[in-house]
């Protein structure tokens, strides 16, 4: 009976033992603040170029086929800096013979970012694009006339982070686009039934968000 008792208290000590050297658990502390996906570093700590989600706007110039100028905005998703994709949008007033001309073009960038060093970094990107062109004739009582042309780009940006929130950036691109050409003749303007090809260089000069 006594070497029963002996036993027990030897299992119950060690058992204790045991129970103390176990690590026990995190315990969750709502203080701490949320992380990235590196499980490293606080999402409001993070630096522009390590968001996901950025929003731009900026300044946008076209030579070549047409002159002209405007602005534009985009918004931009990056999985990590594997690849990124852009939606943007234009909004340009182009020289035009012996009228006005508005065009807006609609589109969207497939990108692979680069870094160049810890603040800097470089973008080739390709898409596609639509234009929506719209031609009104300085002569009275000629009627405006607008057409849709279709287009694909290739450039590369370059881009500057400006501390966790905002970056620098400008993009040179050229684009080629398939439309109707159009044109004023007497009384009237007039629009080709047969397809042409035209391409313009622009730059885009801005800011963005990064979220």
């Amino acid at each position: 009976m006594h070497a029963r008792h002996w036993s027990l208290a030897l299992a119950m000590a060690l058992g204790a033992n045991i129970a103390q050297a176990a690590p026990s658990a995190p315990q969750a502390d709502a203080a701490t603040p949320l992380f990235d996906g590196d499980g490293r570093t606080p999402w409001a700590e993070r630096q522009a170029f390590d968001r996901n989600f950025a929003i731009g706007l900026y300044g946008v110039g076209w030579t070549g086929g047409y002159r002209g100028g405007g602005v534009g905005g985009r918004v931009r998703y990056e999985l990590r800096e594997t690849v990124g994709f852009d939606l943007y949008s234009d909004h340009l007033v182009l020289q035009a013979e012996g009228g006005t001309r508005h065009d807006h073009p609609i589109g969207f960038n497939l990108y692979v970012p680069y870094r160049l060093s810890e603040s800097w970094r470089i973008r080739p990107l390709f898409g596609f694009c639509a234009v929506f062109s719209f031609y009104q004739p300085d002569q009275e009582g000629v009627g405006r006339i607008d057409d849709i042309h279709f287009g694909t780009h290739a450039g590369v940006g370059v881009e500057t982070q400006l501390g966790r929130w905002v970056s620098f950036f400008v993009d040179l691109q050229a684009t080629a686009y398939l439309g109707h050409a159009r044109y004023q003749g007497g009384w009237t303007t007039h629009i080709r039934d047969d397809l042409s090809l035209w391409g313009v260089v622009e730059a885009k000069l801005g800011l963005q968000i990064h979220l």
